[in-house]
């Protein structure tokens, strides 16, 4: 008897790549998340940690290079880039489909149905504001430091980049391996407990974040008045 109908190993493939690079991404947040924390520890943890990324270990002047830092931009762009195709397939494009979906948001109360949503959303989101700091990192590589990031961010409107990435990357990531869990882990019976879970881990992240965002604005006022004083003398 013949198939009907031909599946294909390309789904699966697509489902791989997604959430094999989502997963990624989502790792490589919590890990920058808590790097750029350690402005909380003193200026020069955060000078500490800029010189590692910088491979200032690397360097016998001990400056660093700035290539590195728009190497792992361009790996992390990739990255991006690949996860967005994967995913994209399962993007509304059409008006009907968003009616559809929006109707289906309204009738059915199953949570999976709400985190692919949560998941959508910011996604879309996030496609239009990353590429922004990406992009940032990679033409001014040179311009990591208590200093220059303070400035940057209070200067040239950072504060409301990062604002704004800040919650949208943080519950994407986090719903994204909540879902990656329950995907490839169906027999999970613990879902409450990952659920609650889940929530503590995007409180405390954006309660990490806003705080040492909140260091560099104030960072950045300090270097703004120190200048104003030392052109008024």
């Amino acid at each position: 008897m013949r198939k009907l109908i031909s599946f294909g190993r390309g789904p699966a493939r697509m489902d791989l790549i997604q959430g094999l690079c989502g997963g990624v991404l989502a790792l490589f947040l919590l890990m920058h998340l808590h790097l750029e924390a350690s402005i909380l520890v003193g200026p020069h943890a955060f000078e500490a940690v800029a010189w590692f990324l910088h491979a200032g270990w690397a360097d016998p002047a001990g400056h660093g290079y700035a290539a590195m830092v728009v190497l792992a931009a361009l790996v992390i762009l990739s990255l991006l880039a690949l996860h967005v195709w994967a995913a994209m397939r399962r993007v509304p494009i059409q008006y009907r489909q968003w009616r559809t979906l929006r109707r289906q948001l309204g009738q059915v109360r199953h949570g999976g149905t709400w985190l692919w949503a949560a998941q959508l959303f910011t996604g879309i989101a996030l496609m239009l504001v990353l590429p922004v700091h990406l992009i940032t990192m990679m033409t001014q590589p040179h311009n990591i430091g208590v200093e220059p990031s303070a400035l940057r961010i209070v200067n040239e409107g950072g504060w409301l980049l990062y604002g704004l990435l800040l919650p949208l990357a943080v519950l994407h990531a986090v719903v994204g391996l909540v879902r990656l869990v329950l995907k490839w882990w169906p027999d999970f019976g613990q879902r409450q407990t990952l659920r609650r879970g889940a929530l503590a881990l995007v409180v405390y992240l954006l309660v990490l974040g806003s705080v040492s965002l909140g260091a560099h604005i104030s960072n950045g006022l300090s270097f703004n008045q120190g200048k104003t004083v030392m052109v008024g003398k």
